[in-house]
């Protein structure tokens, strides 16, 4: 009787881990009490709840040596397409061998602004995040 009701029975939850990529080794570290709540902090700036995540992340991306993520707002997004527009209107005027335009050299002079922008603040988002600063 006992048999004939587990097999009728569901198994509900999460499906398990394959073995390789269970989490069974804790690594403890000792720091000191400014570097403890140093540590918080930016864990909490950065969207942890745990500062334990927030160092296992920190931690990984050092050793698998993985690039940050660059977070573009949409005005950036809206200056790399205009960027984009800028530069494929100049490259089909020098394709199509076109005197030379007036116009021509302001979108030249527009698209250089606009790299430089995006370059800065590209720049000052990795400053950030080698400092721990999250946008």
């Amino acid at each position: 009787m006992q048999q004939e009701k587990k097999k009728g029975k569901k198994q509900g939850g999460r499906p398990p881990k394959a073995p390789e990529k269970r989490k069974t080794v804790q690594l403890k570290i000792w720091v000191t009490p400014s570097d403890a709540v140093a540590i918080k902090q930016k864990a909490e700036a950065a969207g942890f709840k745990h500062s334990g995540q927030f160092m296992a992340k920190a931690i990984l991306e050092r050793v698998n040596g993985t690039a940050p993520a660059i977070n573009f707002k949409p005005v950036d997004m809206r200056n790399l397409a205009s960027l984009a527009n800028s530069l494929n209107k100049i490259a089909k005027q020098l394709h199509n061998g076109d005197d030379y335009d007036p116009e021509m050299q302001e979108n030249v002079l527009y698209v250089g602004r606009l790299v430089r922008k995006l370059g800065q603040e590209l720049c000052e988002q990795m400053r950030n995040y080698k400092n721990g600063i999250a946008r």
